[in-house]
């Protein structure tokens, strides 16, 4: 090897080696004696716009610890704020698990040694406008600079206060390419994401309870705490409480029953001569648990907890109800799950097709009441589809709220492309062929249709209203999902329900004439602009080049809708032309996934065989 060559090679091998700023999603490393902290991300190259995970990593000199959301009976857990404060919205920390620490003088402290990760999670704001309408477009390869003020203690037996400002140069896409994960620091986020505590609704059999029995007169009040579907895990299960302004807690004792865990910890009035309030709210984590399944876990719950002071012996804590939860809260929920349904009723999409639907009853084939008890049937059912689908994920340990699978693109376009078919439908370009038959068999069934395609309109729109009694739901098992989803159906089809309670309003809906095609191409733009708005939340999701892909098959199905509704088209080239629809819809599904801003579900992310990132 020649002279310069080795040279080369050699200054290269120290270019690598060198110290220095991590490709610019490490921050450099503030130091001090007991520890050393810096700012990372998971991206390579960030969206300009969406969801942000951080990490604030600690490294802890042997015998030092910092602390978690309660310290304890010492100590305070870090804060941080971030900047550019006009793109990032106020930071939200994502506690992993902690450990106990027993310190001198039977205090104890709750966090974590050696080294820890803080998740941080925070928005960032898309990009203001330019000034100027011909000003540039932003290059290509442009920095966010992120600075995170922190301020934590580090503790063993004394404790030192440290404030630093961290940084970070994150690099963001242009406006054609996709975000980029790093894969050195994906690892070191995602496995102290995976030590963040699931809430129950996202374990499936896994149910908890409590009941404060303050009923023994000159006794600490003893909280009960009772998780079934679980066991402890030997030697490790421990349960944490956040801090609480009634009341001190002491330290758990586990048991272990046949059916779960069961804690029992001493409550301390923290005012001792003040009366004791009818309920208290806690907040508490368990730590390594094993689910039926043989996987370790971590519980987060938040109760509404009875505090019990009547005498004998106190209520059962896994029949004890959520926030807001007594005897009357079963109807409230219901009435909102009806009233809900209803909404759903005056949603873009939902509305055209309900309409066209209504005026349609009076077409030959069928009867009014037939029709509206077959469009009745169509939503409920479909409403019942939806739950087994989300019960099915929910076993199959998939997030099933409502808020999170409409985040999901594919979710979202499939969303979409429903819409665009009722548009296409409404304008005559597509009919679904059913079988001739007697009795107006074929006219019900098309009713039928038309009440479970209503469901996947419906569902595009997340109504507050929904939100309490789907996870009230869901906690109680498959029953009661079923039955509240019948509920909304009921409210989504509440206009065909009408008709069949009082059948002279059917009678009342006008015979169709030569003004019906003409009002279903209007209903047609209705559900178009319903899709519209659909693919602009899309486009919070999708990277530019997705959504422009999800458009072009867009615009495929109804070039291709077009073709096969035109007289004369022979029977095979239909059928080509349907098979070519289908492939734009499926296709519009693939794109908006593989196009995603954010990674899936962070868990996802386990599965990346990279080398995980070192300290130091």
């Amino acid at each position: 090897m020649t002279a310069p060559k080795t040279a080369l090679l050699l200054v290269t091998v120290l270019l690598l080696l060198a110290p220095g700023r991590a490709w610019g999603v490490a921050g450099e490393w503030a130091k001090n004696p007991q520890s050393s902290v810096r700012l990372i991300t998971h991206w390579r190259t960030a969206p300009r716009s969406g969801e942000l995970i951080l990490g604030l990593q600690f490294l802890l000199s042997p015998g030092w610890h910092v602390y978690w959301k309660n310290s304890g009976d010492a100590g305070f857990p870090p804060s941080v704020t971030l900047q550019p404060a006009d793109r990032l919205t106020t930071p939200e920390i994502l506690w992993p698990t902690p450990r106990r620490f027993e310190l001198p003088g039977g205090l104890v402290a709750f966090g974590y040694e050696k080294e820890v990760v803080y998740p941080v999670r925070v928005e960032l704001k898309p990009e203001a406008p330019p000034a100027t309408s011909d000003a540039a477009a932003p290059p290509a390869g442009d920095v966010l600079h992120l600075a995170a003020d922190l301020d934590y203690l580090v503790c063993q037996v004394d404790c030192i206060p440290y404030r630093y400002t961290l940084t970070v140069d994150q690099p963001l896409v242009n406006q054609s390419d996709q975000p980029d994960s790093d894969p050195r620091t994906v690892l070191a986020l995602q496995s102290w994401l995976d030590q963040v505590p699931r809430a129950p609704r996202e374990l499936p059999g896994v149910r908890t309870g409590a009941v404060l029995d303050a009923s023994r007169a000159g006794e600490t009040p003893d909280l009960e705490i009772r998780v079934l579907g679980a066991r402890a895990q030997g030697g490790k299960t421990d349960l944490f409480l956040e801090s609480q302004e009634t009341f001190d807690a002491g330290r758990p004792r586990l048991r272990a029953t046949a059916d779960g865990v069961v804690f029992h910890v001493p409550m301390k009035p923290k005012e001792a001569n003040k009366p004791l309030p009818a309920r208290a709210t806690l907040d508490w984590t368990v730590a390594n648990l094993v689910g039926k399944d043989g996987k370790p876990f971590n519980l987060e719950a938040r109760r509404d907890v009875q505090v019990w002071t009547q005498g004998g012996a106190p209520p059962d804590p896994m029949k004890e109800e959520a926030p807001g939860g007594g005897s009357d809260r079963l109807p409230r929920l219901l009435l909102r799950a009806f009233l809900g349904g209803l909404l759903l009723c005056l949603t873009p999409a939902v509305l055209a097709l309900l309409l066209a639907e209504l005026f349609s009853l009076r077409l030959p084939g069928t009867g009014v009441r037939e029709g509206a008890a077959a469009a009745a049937t169509g939503v409920v059912g479909g409403c019942w589809a939806v739950a087994a689908i989300a019960l099915l994920g929910r076993r199959a340990g998939l997030p099933a709220s409502w808020p999170d699978l409409l985040q999901e693109p594919a979710v979202g376009a499939l969303l979409v492309v429903a819409a665009m078919l009722l548009a296409l439908n409404l304008w005559g370009f597509l009919e679904i062929p059913l079988p001739a038959a007697s009795a107006g068999r074929a006219g019900t069934g098309r009713h039928l249709l038309a009440g479970l395609f209503t469901v996947p309109l419906a569902i595009a729109w997340p109504v507050p209203l929904l939100e309490e009694p789907v996870g009230f739901a869901f906690a109680r098992g498959p029953a009661a999902v079923a039955a509240l989803f019948a509920v909304i159906g009921f409210g989504l089809a509440f206009p065909y329900l009408l008709i069949l309670l009082a059948p002279a309003l059917g009678r009342r809906v006008p015979e169709p004439g030569a003004w019906l095609p003409r009002l279903r191409e209007g209903l047609g733009f209705l559900a178009g602009g319903g899709a519209l708005w659909l693919l602009y939340a899309l486009s919070r999701r999708v990277s530019p080049v997705g959504l422009a892909g999800v458009e072009l098959a867009l615009l495929g199905m109804g070039l291709l809708a077009w073709l096969r509704a035109r007289e004369g088209t022979w029977r095979l080239a239909r059928f080509v032309l349907a098979l070519g629809l289908a492939a734009c819809a499926a296709g519009a599904l693939w794109l908006a996934d593989h196009n995603r801003l954010t990674p899936r579900p962070l868990t996802a992310l386990e599965t990346t065989t990279h080398t995980p990132i070192s300290g130091g």
